[in-house]
């Protein structure tokens, strides 16, 4: 067996990182084609080989990126949170605010962030809700992403009473606040009010941050 020479290991380690960064463009690429083509055609017109097609890249690479739902999932995650490997998606809502914090600034701050997100991912949000409707796989994930939201959500208000920053509340006041924040900050508010009724997007996001702190009461 021949031993491998040092200029050979020397290649490897520095092979092996480039090989994972191409990799993980590679699957970014893919992603956000798939995302593209998700909200252009609907899950049902977006087919494994259409994306690789659009993507320039194999049908194999297109398939070790993950299932079409999967694709979907990843696709929404980095339209509206900006990573689509992001699971906590209300982490945009940012930081549990204090008794010496600007509630109002916090939140007005955070629901312009939220709307752009919102604004970026509506699209592959109508896929996805087209696509829940007859796929029980894509429905499955639909249904963990508002679960996890609800609980996000819930976290955060809990966090925040306890450091003073909001009211108190007992666990039923606080589940149905989360609801209602939920609610206030999703896609189908959000195309409502801007796509259907005509609403400018900072309207809604100041619409929203005011609603929201209506709810929230002083501290």
């Amino acid at each position: 067996m021949v031993a491998e020479s040092a200029e050979s290991r020397r290649r490897r380690r520095y092979e092996s990182p480039a090989r994972r960064e191409r990799a993980e463009r590679t699957r970014a690429h893919v992603i956000t084609t798939a995302g593209r083509l998700f909200a252009e055609r609907g899950y049902a017109g977006t087919s494994m080989r259409t994306i690789a097609v659009e993507a320039g890249v194999g049908l194999e690479t297109v398939t070790q990126t993950g299932k079409k739902a999967d694709l979907l999932l990843a696709a929404f995650r980095s339209g509206f949170a900006g990573d689509a490997d992001a699971v906590d998606l209300t982490a945009l809502i940012g930081d549990f605010p204090g008794r010496d914090d600007d509630i109002a600034a916090a939140i007005t701050t955070a629901t312009a962030r939220l709307a752009d997100g919102l604004r970026d991912s509506l699209g592959i949000w109508r896929a996805f809700t087209v696509a829940a409707a007859a796929d029980e796989t894509v429905a499955a994930a639909r249904a963990e992403l508002a679960a996890l939201r609800r609980r996000e959500i819930a976290t955060w208000l809990e966090t925040s009473e306890n450091a003073g920053g909001l009211p108190s509340r007992d666990a039923t006041s606080r589940a149905r606040l989360a609801d209602m924040i939920g609610l206030l900050t999703s896609h189908d508010a959000y195309d409502h009010l801007v796509t259907v009724c005509g609403w400018p997007h900072d309207d809604f996001a100041t619409w929203t941050a005011a609603a929201i702190l209506d709810r929230l009461g002083p501290p």
